[in-house]
């Protein structure tokens, strides 16, 4: 299957970030998470990006290309003409000369309306029609986000779009898409389409089931109002509530959720495995420290073709995905996969939470009795080096207590094979 995901980035300037590069992979898609205190310039960044992506849903991007090769062109005859050593004909192509300024000067002003930043998409020959059409998604979501949802009074039909600028919501129509799909249900089961209530129970099921899993409430049941056309949140030992009495925590996330769904929704891609690039600002808002640790996997597991570049103050957030580009503004250093960082331990005092990632911690299970084995089959010793690879490049100098960790595994491992 052909993907088209953003490959590399850079950033010519985003207030205090200049000249940046950003290698993420030619080959799979990877996840970027900005990290850096506060005016190191992590929002700035995303709105250059910003700019440049919503050329892309302006269908501009090939005429940049084109303005771009053009620009080369112009400073190339100018360049000639510069170095020209017959100053009479430099005075006669004075008017041609002043005509090419020009030219630079309105290609220049067009460009900059592009912004600063560039990026390079794999396959990126596919991704213009995709953009067009809809059909890759392309989102930003601000720091301050609320899920802004509309009761609806009865059973209306909705007008999702194919395409959705970066003003635009899907969202404020949720609770509307949920009634309707009830309605459908009633009216497939009177006209005895099996396939079709089966395929709503389905979707409800599923559906409930991502709610239990944000929520951390395996028993969470999402029950439909039909004499007030609402759904409601049903929770053990707590009061029933709306999607628009939500905390500010999970409004947040419900917000990025609804909208993603709805948008694929209008695809008809109930498999939510549509493409896109989504842009988060500060992603960990309003999140107490387990949720910061869900809330990518969450996402990257929802919609597994979305790539996202989001922005983050957190170790918990930086460390929950694998598969993700670190890049930290104030140093510029760039890591891949920091799932063995090590979380501050104020953090981990003040609110009880576990030092690491569960992924990391899985790994480290699996290293020390793969390490330990007293004998390994063929696939066992690939996996072992695979882990002795991952452990290898991770940077220790942000995990000291792993460091530790590692060496003595590995000493257990030379004690037991020299007795």
């Amino acid at each position: 299957m052909v993907e088209i995901f953003a490959s590399s980035i850079n950033i010519t300037k985003a207030m205090v970030v200049k000249d940046l590069s950003l290698p993420l992979s030619d080959k799979e898609r990877k996840h970027l998470i900005i990290t850096g205190r506060n005016g190191s310039g992590k929002t700035s960044l995303l709105l250059e990006l910003n700019k440049y992506l919503t050329n892309i849903y302006n269908g501009k991007i090939e005429n940049r290309r084109a303005q771009l090769s053009a620009l080369d062109s112009k400073k190339q005859l100018l360049n000639t003409f510069s170095t020209s050593s017959d100053d009479i004909n430099y005075g006669k192509n004075s008017r041609q000369i002043a005509d090419v300024k020009s030219q630079i000067n309105n290609i220049n002003n067009y460009l900059s309306s592009f912004g600063n930043a560039c990026i390079t998409f794999a396959n990126e020959h596919l991704l213009w029609e995709k953009a067009r059409d809809g059909t890759f998604i392309i989102a930003f979501f601000e720091a301050k986000r609320h899920a802004q949802i509309d009761i609806p009074s009865g059973i209306s039909k909705i007008r999702l779009q194919h395409r959705y600028d970066f003003k635009e919501k899907a969202n404020k129509h949720f609770i509307q898409y949920l009634v309707n799909l009830k309605a459908n249900r009633s009216f497939a089961r009177d006209d005895d389409l099996v396939d079709e209530v089966t395929s709503i129970d389905k979707w409800f099921k599923s559906f409930q089931e991502r709610l239990r899993e944000i929520f951390e409430s395996p028993t969470l049941e999402l029950k439909f109002d039909r004499k007030n056309y609402n759904f409601q949140i049903i929770e053990e030992d707590k009061e029933p509530y709306e999607f628009d009495k939500l905390s500010d925590g999970y409004s947040a996330i419900i917000s990025i959720v609804t909208e993603l769904l709805l948008r694929m929704e209008a695809h008809q891609a109930r498999n939510y495995d549509m493409e896109g690039l989504v842009l988060i600002d500060e992603i960990e808002t309003h999140l107490h420290v387990e949720l910061q640790k869900k809330i990518l996997p969450f996402l990257t597991n929802f919609f597994p073709r979305i790539q996202f570049i989001v922005t983050t103050h957190s170790p918990f957030v930086l460390s929950s995905l694998a598969n993700s580009v670190v890049c930290d503004l104030e140093s510029n250093i760039v890591t891949s996969d920091l799932s063995g960082y090590s979380y501050d331990a104020l953090l981990e005092s003040y609110f009880y939470s576990d030092k690491y990632s569960s992924l990391i911690k899985a790994k480290i299970v699996e290293y020390e009795k793969l390490s330990l084995a007293d004998q390994l089959d063929a696939e066992e010793k690939q996996r072992l080096k695979e882990l002795e690879k991952y452990f290898l490049h991770i940077p220790k100098y942000l995990s000291n207590e792993l460091l530790v960790k590692l060496q003595e595994i590995t000493l257990k491992s030379l004690t037991a094979k020299r007795s």
